[in-house]
Parts: structure tokens; sequence; C-alpha cells
């Protein structure tokens, strides 16, 4: 399917609470296992076995979701957000500020206070996240070759469904993926999860665009960034349904190198 015939991620159409409730926000939704539960029980291992360390984080996740931050804010001091929208920013600050309208959480906290054995207090666990982060940071301008001069300098980048949507060919990827991570240290790490051979997703009746890669593509650009991976995980899909179409989940976890390529 090209790309000319589907909405992108910046389009006036995308609408981030639709995002949310059509695909990640609660549990009637038909790929809640594969793409919310999958990535939490992997990051509550992370952080809670110490393979990752720090307390800085920069978060570069899909339009305005915030459960990928559920268990990094046990252990994370600091967590910047970076939204490439002005609606994608309005939403976020909804839930960050606890307004009308914002996307309701509350299962996906619950899930991870399963996970760690205290399921009757995610409303405390929401109050910790919405305490560690400690900035949103505007970056309207993505599609430039340049990045923006802002960034935190931290300790670990966690990138959550978002490469494959901002980038439209595997020169793009390259690119972003070193944009992603140019504020993290040298023998940093980065938290990535990716789609594998997926080309849309759905909002309603729209289709968006996802640039399709399989896991040799993601290797091979980790590679070229100056990354050595740690750990990896794929989740084959499971569930048939219209809302995408990917062929499975990917998850690495890498560390920047000391000396990194330009």
């Amino acid at each position: 399917m090209a790309s000319s015939t589907l909405k992108h991620y910046y389009d006036e159409e995308f609408d981030p609470k639709l995002l949310d409730e059509t695909h990640f926000s609660h549990g009637n939704i038909p790929i809640i296992e594969e793409n919310v539960v999958y990535p939490v029980r992997i990051l509550h291992e992370l952080f809670c076995s110490g393979k990752v360390k720090g307390d800085t984080l920069l978060d570069i996740s899909k339009a305005a979701v915030i459960y990928q931050l559920i268990s990094a804010s046990n252990q994370m001091k600091e967590i910047f957000m970076v939204k490439f929208t002005d609606h994608h920013r309005k939403h976020l600050k909804r839930w960050l500020e606890k307004k009308e309208g914002a996307t309701d959480w509350s299962f996906v906290f619950q899930k991870v206070c399963e996970l760690e054995g205290n399921r009757d207090k995610w409303q405390e666990k929401e109050a910790q996240v919405r305490k560690s982060i400690k900035g949103v940071i505007e970056w309207d301008d993505f599609e430039n070759s340049s990045v923006i001069t802002q960034l935190p300098e931290v300790d670990c980048v966690l990138s959550l469904w978002k490469l494959n949507v901002v980038s439209k060919t595997k020169e793009e990827l390259q690119r972003n993926l070193k944009k992603f991570t140019c504020s993290l240290k040298p023998g940093g790490q980065l938290i990535l999860f990716t789609v594998v051979n997926m080309s849309y997703y759905k909002l309603g009746e729209q289709k968006f665009f996802v640039f399709k890669v399989d896991i040799d593509d993601i290797k091979e650009s980790l590679n070229n960034a100056g990354f050595v991976i740690e750990e990896e995980n794929y989740l084959p899909k499971k569930v048939i349904t219209d809302i995408v179409d990917y062929e499975g989940l990917f998850f690495i976890l890498a560390r920047k190198k000391s000396e990194s390529p330009i």
C-alpha cells in the first residue's frame, strides 16, 4: 500500500485520544495483550532487575501514550518526553494536569501494579509518573535534518512504536534513530520497541502510514548508529484484526558505544 494513500501522524485527522482508545488504553482491545501487556512486562522486568542503569530518561514514543513510563518511573528521577505535534502535546497535557478529556489509563496502571504486587495502589503510581515527568519537549520540525538543541543529556532513551511511524524510507529510519539517540550519553542504553512488517494502523475508518521494516533492517540501523545489542525479544502476531497489519513486535535493549559513528 503506497504511503500517498495513507494518512500520517502529523495530519489533522490524527486524534491522539482515539488512538489510545483504539489500540492501547482498555481491556476490550483485541491486541491489548500484544501491544500493551507485552511491553509493560518487559519494562517491568528491565527496571526491577537492574539491567537498565541511570536516573535520566528521554521518551520518544507514539502520540501521547504514557504506559511505557510506569515501570520506568520507579527508577528514573527525571523523565523528559518529546512530542512532534501540537495536538499530541495538548492531549498529553490533559493527562498530566488531570483535565477533562484525558485518556483513562487506569486499566494499564492496574496491570503494572499487579506485576508489582500492589494492584490497589495504581492511583499512587499515576501520581508517581506525573511527578517523574520533568518536561515535554517540542520538536515541531522533526522532518528537518537538524536536531533540536534543548534535548537533555540522558542515561537512557525509550522509544515505543515511534521509529517506523516517523520514517518513510530506510535512509530516514537510520537518520531518525541517530536523532532519537543524539543526547544519549556514551555507554547509555536504548530501549526500543518496534513493529515488524507493518504498513498501517487504523483510527476510525482512516488508515495511517507505518514504514515497513523487518528485524534485519532494525538491527542493521542500530549497528550503523553505534549500538551493541544486549537483549532482544520477538513476539509474533497472534490475534487477527484489521486495526493493524503487523507480523510481530520486536524489543531491543542496546548500549551506545563510547565512540559512535557520525
